[in-house]
């Protein structure tokens, strides 16, 4: 049984990992607003617009884990994972930028809304432990 403290300290845990979530999701709506529009547009700036968002979203994942650590660290038997990012590469801009087709920019665009949806899943857990604490 956890006392005050201890529910406190995995309270304030979870709240900083759900506004971190928050902010990841915001940046993941960003980066798939470019992507649509990369995909109608297709011009070079809007991939590299596109490409600057994945890497904000991909920064954010991993601040992600950090936090979730911090959770788990104070909810021992917390059963939370975030293995998620969006593939970010040389190889990776110069396809999506420099080659631009459609059929990548229909790939990275699938690859950002499987990682909001993963986020909002996320987040959705940690609304029900945040719960229970209450």
């Amino acid at each position: 049984m956890l006392d005050s403290k201890e529910v406190r300290e995995a309270k304030d845990a979870l709240l900083d990992l759900r506004n971190e979530i928050d902010e990841v999701i915001k940046n993941t709506e960003s980066a798939r607003n470019w992507s649509i529009a990369d995909i109608f547009a297709g011009s070079s700036i809007v991939g590299f617009v596109k490409r600057s968002k994945i890497k904000d979203i991909n920064e954010g994942l991993e601040v992600i884990r950090e936090k979730l650590a911090i959770a788990k660290k104070e909810l021992g038997d917390l059963k939370l994972n975030l293995d998620e990012e969006i593939s970010n590469t040389n190889y990776d801009f110069f396809v999506d930028v420099i080659f631009d087709n459609i059929f990548t920019d229909l790939r990275v665009d699938r690859d950002i809304k499987d990682v909001r949806e993963n986020l909002y899943n996320l987040r959705k857990r940690v609304e029900e432990i945040l719960k229970k604490l209450n």
